[in-house]
């Protein structure tokens, strides 16, 4: 089943990429394969385009597609569970 793409969001950093798509109501967020080294402001930046519309969504879900990352740290981690906290009290 294809999931139909509302919208799309890049940021870059030199040779680093973070999208996030919509996709049917679910946000899906897409780091790219160098995530360990990508610096706090950028992801900063992507923890606010992710969580703003999550409050604003009935069941919100969230996918995080990890398959270009072979490893990532604390500071992506947490990004994660800040996530899981947001939809979690709310179903998704």
């Amino acid at each position: 089943m294809a999931l139909g793409k509302v919208k799309e969001t890049t940021m870059s950093d030199s040779n680093q990429d973070f999208r996030i798509e919509w996709h049917s109501g679910t946000l899906v967020v897409i780091p790219g394969g160098d995530i360990e080294s990508m610096k706090w402001d950028l992801i900063e930046q992507a923890a606010e385009i992710v969580m703003a519309p999550l409050g604003e969504t009935d069941v919100p879900l969230v996918i995080f597609d990890l398959s270009e990352v072979s490893y990532f740290g604390s500071v992506f981690l947490s990004l994660m569970l800040r996530c899981h906290k947001a939809v979690k009290p709310l179903g998704g």
